[in-house]
């Protein structure tokens, strides 16, 4: 059936050669866009006869036709493997990452894929863990909704233009990817600004910290209290070790900060020192648990997951 919804076309016009090939629909139109400029623009300059005013405006037509082209012909790329995707840091998030997973499985947007196709993929990239193929069905219907790729039928699925010209800007570095419960999180105040370099800066305020929108009891995945319960937790580096672990792992959030992190040592019932920034850069530098440039974007280092996955962890009796 994918077949069907494929059109190739393929023509000769004095020494030049065209060929289109893509969903049936945008081939089609580009086609008649096309023809419109060549029998009212281009044959008219090559037997060298006087074309009429109207056909001035077609012009654009070819302006249109060749950024449209240069959008979208993904084929004019070089296109790197998924390795080599990954080792330039391209995909920011793991919407960017399933979106490139469909533009492969796809043939590079010439076909439909599954599920399945998906799938192996992440098994391909090693990136495949529980929390992941837990969210996969979520994940590929936001992609749906943003208009990234489209239903063919009940197990298959289609990449469309708007997905297809994402994909071409998360290839050359581009990716405007964000978590946008982010956005104003972490802006300082107008009293933190004055008293930049002050040390009092690095105390933290309950209000302006809490991040009441972030569920750490969601329904059909573990809570971060019953998550805690694994773990002996003798210092507060360790609680935010498995609160780091816990937000990507288990809730998928794509950028940690200091707000999310205040707010499960809240709900963990912990003490919260006041210098909470400086802690967190502990548990960076000191014990070698997290990485990160900024405190708007915490992940565990490899050192980290070792921690959690082996030292952390309740051992059986």
């Amino acid at each position: 059936m994918a077949e069907n919804n494929i059109l190739k076309m393929k023509f000769k016009l004095n020494q030049m050669e065209f060929e289109l090939e893509g969903n049936q629909d945008i081939v089609t139109k580009q086609f008649e866009n096309f023809k419109s400029f060549i029998t009212v623009d281009l044959l008219p300059r090559i037997n060298n006869t006087v074309y009429n005013e109207e056909a001035v405006n077609v012009v654009n037509n070819q302006d249109q036709l060749i950024e449209s082209k240069s959008i979208t012909a993904l084929d004019e790329l070089s296109i790197p493997t998924l390795k080599e995707i990954a080792m330039k840091n391209l995909p920011k998030t793991e919407t960017d990452w399933l979106l490139l997973y469909c533009y492969f499985a796809s043939n590079c947007g010439k076909d439909t894929f599954s599920k399945e196709n998906i799938k192996n993929l992440y098994e391909q990239t090693n990136r495949k863990n529980s929390s992941r193929a837990a969210n996969l069905s979520n994940n590929i219907k936001s992609l749906v909704l943003k208009d990234y790729i489209g239903i063919y039928n009940d197990d298959k699925f289609l990449m469309k233009e708007t997905g297809l010209n994402y994909v071409l800007e998360i290839i050359k570095g581009n990716s405007n990817s964000k978590s946008p419960s982010l956005n104003n999180r972490n802006k300082k105040s107008p009293k933190e600004v004055a008293n930049n370099g002050n040390k009092k800066n690095n105390k933290v305020v309950k209000s302006e910290l809490l991040d009441r929108s972030l569920n750490l009891r969601p329904e059909e995945k573990e809570s971060l209290v019953e998550f805690a319960t694994k773990f002996d937790c003798n210092s507060t580096p360790s609680y935010i070790a498995i609160i780091v672990n816990y937000l990507k792992d288990i809730l998928v959030i794509d950028k940690v900060n200091i707000s999310a992190i205040y707010t499960c040592l809240d709900e963990l019932n912990i003490r919260i020192p006041s210098t909470l920034k400086t802690v967190i850069n502990n548990t960076k530098n000191r014990n070698g648990w997290l990485e990160y440039d900024s405190l708007d974007d915490i992940s565990l280092s490899v050192k980290g997951r070792n921690a959690v996955k082996f030292d952390l962890i309740k051992k059986n009796n």
